[in-house]
């Protein structure tokens, strides 16, 4: 589900002015004045070690394994199912002893399954093992993790400056790590940086609540950029940079870029062309292009159906996989693997890819009497892109199973 948000970011971005920047700086220019406004002092030398970082969700995976929180009602305890992949049955890993748990993500890292509950990290092994607890200095909720710890995106208000923390897996020590300004998204993807989307202007935005017209007045200026962040150090690399409305067309429309993943050495970008008028955004045209780690050596990948609807990006751990095109129907699926479209004429929603080449897929079913079901099941991801409807049905858990 986080997938879909994320494709509906995409979108309200695209969507979210309708009225065209007063000035816009060209693709191949640079705003010195705006760099000057966000230079970053001299990186610090690492204190801790960074490994592959991948982000952290609700559901979530080890080869041949998904795991997902369970709970029969608010007044019951929750649970940690595991998913068997291979049978397609779940089964109970913990179950809490603490009832009316706030939710918080599960942390998965080979061997464990670590969640920061309140102020206490449960570190439960995926072998049986004793559950281990540690007590925290304050409540953290994470957004990404490695093998040695774990990082939230901390604060308010998406308008107030955000800034990433650290939890240490072997001390519990919560440490405030130096971070860039007006970071607006964030995006783990496998290695040992963060790749942000930050605004970078000449000086700090106005609040868009209490100053909305000199807010909107600063932003027709703003450059959006991507950067590869270091969370050690806090140095940034810059990926690429267009101004806030899109690199300006001849015709007087707009190209905007928003990344959707990384595979492989590529990372990938939904190009958008659309033309902002009144009283609303046209979208012209769509596409995917890739360029190098380092934002040299633009590709395009596909072409989208023309329409509002952004793709939805579906990954395999850290790593993007698919980009589902919703606005035909049936849908399409476009592989990075082969990069080339599949026509998917089968029922069901992908919901999720697992480590060991499977497809997770959500069934709704009505019956004539307007009864509803809603059924999971799983398929190899080639057969299931070729047409194959040899589906492992999942049995769910219960209380009672």
């Amino acid at each position: 589900m986080k997938k879909s948000l994320l494709a509906l970011l995409a979108l309200a971005v695209l969507l979210s002015a309708c009225t065209p920047a007063e000035s816009a700086t060209p693709e191949s220019e640079t705003n010195p004045a705006a760099e000057a406004a966000t230079t970053e002092e001299p990186a610090e030398t690492s204190t801790f070690p960074v490994g592959s970082l991948v982000g952290c969700g609700d559901d979530t995976q080890t080869p041949g394994k998904m795991y997902h929180f369970y709970q029969e009602s608010e007044d019951t305890p929750q649970s940690i199912i595991e998913l068997d992949c291979d049978t397609g049955q779940e089964s109970c890993l913990y179950t809490f002893t603490s009832e009316k748990m706030p939710d918080g993500p599960l942390l998965i890292q080979p061997g464990v399954i670590r969640r920061p509950v309140g102020k206490t990290l449960y570190t439960i092994p995926l072998d049986g093992g004793e559950v281990q607890t540690m007590p925290l200095e304050g409540r953290f909720e994470p957004v990404a993790c490695d093998a040695y710890g774990a990082y939230e995106f901390w604060g308010g208000d998406w308008n107030v400056q955000r800034t990433f923390r650290r939890l240490d897996f072997t001390t519990g020590q919560i440490t405030e790590l130096k971070t860039p300004p007006q970071v607006q998204w964030y995006w783990a993807v496998g290695q040992d940086r963060i790749i942000l989307w930050r605004l970078v202007t000449e000086a700090p935005l106005p609040d868009v609540y209490t100053q909305n017209e000199q807010y909107y007045a600063a932003i027709q200026s703003a450059t959006t950029e991507y950067d590869w962040y270091d969370p050690a150090t806090g140095e940034l690399e810059k990926i690429y940079a267009e101004p806030y409305y899109g690199v300006e067309q001849a015709d007087g429309s707009q190209n905007q870029r928003y990344f959707l993943g990384m595979a492989g050495d590529r990372l990938y970008f939904q190009n958008t062309h659309l033309l902002r008028g009144n009283p609303g955004v046209e979208v012209l045209d769509m596409q995917v292009e890739s360029c190098a780690v380092d934002g040299t050596d633009w590709q395009t990948e596909c072409t989208l159906t023309t329409g509002n609807a952004a793709p939805v990006p579906l990954w395999q751990g850290p790593t993007l996989r698919w980009l589902i095109d919703n606005a035909t129907s049936p849908i399409k699926i476009y592989d990075l693997t082969d990069r080339a479209w599949h026509t998917i004429g089968l029922s069901g929603w992908p919901e999720s890819l697992t480590g060991d080449g499977k497809v997770y897929l959500m069934q709704e079913q009505w019956g004539d009497d307007g009864s509803y079901e809603m059924n999971y099941v799983l398929a190899d991801m080639d057969d299931y892109l070729a047409g194959s409807t040899d589906w492992t049905p999942v049995t769910l858990y219960t209380e009672t199973s």
